[in-house]
């Protein structure tokens, strides 16, 4: 099962997001604040895709991509935005893609296809 790290301030969305994806068989590990020290919650989960609010409060969404990116530069990490710019801004901002809020889940689970490729349950039973 893969993991993806959920960062939302937005109990509500967050709740959908994590409900949402453990519907389609993630383990979802998600942080509701912007204090975690999310390179610490990487290294423990080892997620294979992060999704990221992008205006988090004392840091943004940009700084906080930019310390996973120096961290960990094959990550990919979404960004979530209500702002009508993020089209445009996302990858300079430091992200490898984006979902405008609200969202459409299948949008959402599209973008993660697109990240975090599934495997198949015969590759998965197969001996290393």
């Amino acid at each position: 099962m893969e993991t993806i790290l959920v960062q939302e301030t937005d109990a509500d969305t967050l709740e959908v997001l994590t409900v949402a994806l453990q519907m389609k068989g993630y383990r979802v590990c998600s942080l509701n604040d912007h204090d975690s020290n999310i390179l610490d919650m990487i290294r423990r989960h080892r997620p294979k895709l992060v999704l990221l609010d992008c205006w988090l409060g004392r840091h943004s969404g940009k700084q906080i991509s930019h310390w996973i990116k120096a961290h960990f530069p094959r990550l990919p990490v979404i960004a979530f935005s209500c702002d009508n710019e993020i089209d445009r801004e996302y990858h300079h901002l430091g992200f490898d893609g984006y979902l405008k809020k609200p969202f459409d889940l299948d949008v959402l689970y599209s973008a993660i296809k697109k990240y975090v490729p599934r495997r198949s349950r015969h590759k998965a039973l197969e001996p290393a």
